[in-house]
């Protein structure tokens, strides 16, 4: 069961980086390299929302990695072999050490509040990097099972970085990745002990895909899905980006409610509906 650390009787995740960094750095980068920025910088936005959990989102770190590095993007593109870019990504040591800072920064700056690692799920992690170097990512569909097996033991590898880090929760992010061609979780193995050497509770969190898809998979706590579960399968949330329109929160089973807080969001009608659901 997720806590919540604010009081209110239904845990909320403000995915708020989007709107931040709008309102609060007009628009500009969020400064992963800069602790002492960074740390002001979630500050705020915790001050501001309230969160049940700081959600640390390495996919925008990472982004920001490969287009500051013409170096690293062409070490990318060297070999077209399927999650070669991935590979190359994840062994940069910048990338670990930029990672490792921002969150010991973040976790101080949380006013206590867990921290959620969030990283994209070894599946569509493999796509991105593949884009960032312009090789090919897919026909859409479902990934091979054995290539997202070998993607899955290079985050798994990546999330060792991390050992001892003050990380809460795992969150497996699928983003917008429509139920048909969502991976399977269980593909996900390698991370998944990981995870459970290091004793985090790992969600996975679908925007276009309801919650246990594929039913449940040991390892996975619960799961961030856009609709509850079919049937039964665990815990789980669900991912709200209508959360600013007025009345009660969705109910949920054991997780939270992840309140997708737009970029363009007015900040007087989204302050009004952060106090108003406590």
């Amino acid at each position: 069961m997720i806590p919540a650390p604010s009081g209110r009787a239904t845990p909320v995740w403000f995915d708020s980086l989007a709107y931040c960094r709008e309102k609060l750095l007009g628009g500009g980068a969020v400064p992963w390299t800069a602790p002492g920025e960074l740390g002001s910088f979630f500050g705020k936005a915790q001050g501001m929302f309230g969160s049940d959990a700081v959600v640390v989102d390495v996919s925008d770190l990472s982004a920001q990695r490969v287009s500051g590095d013409p170096a690293l993007a062409e070490a990318m593109a060297r070999r077209s072999r399927v999650a070669f870019a991935l590979r190359t990504l994840l062994a940069d040591d910048r990338l670990r050490a930029t990672a490792t800072d921002a969150l010991a920064a973040i976790a101080g700056a949380g006013g206590g509040a867990p921290v959620a690692l969030s990283i994209p799920s070894p599946a569509r992690w493999m796509a991105t990097a593949a884009e960032q170097a312009d090789a090919p990512a897919g026909d859409g569909g479902p990934p091979d099972p054995d290539h997202v097996d070998t993607a899955s033991m290079y985050v798994a590898d990546f999330l060792r970085a991390f050992a001892g880090a003050p990380v809460d929760a795992l969150v497996l992010d699928e983003a917008a990745t429509e139920a048909g061609a969502l991976a399977g979780a269980d593909a996900y193995r390698p991370v998944l002990n990981v995870a459970a050497h290091y004793e985090w509770p790992v969600w996975v969190r679908s925007d276009r895909a309801p919650a246990w898809p594929g039913g449940a998979v040991e390892g996975v706590a619960g799961w961030l899905g856009s609709e509850p579960p079919a049937r039964p399968a665990g815990s789980w949330g669900l991912v709200a980006e209508g959360w600013l329109e007025a009345g009660p929160l969705p109910e949920v089973e054991g997780g939270a409610v992840v309140a997708v807080v737009p970029a363009e969001a007015d900040p007087d009608a989204v302050m009004a509906r952060v106090r108003e659901i406590g």
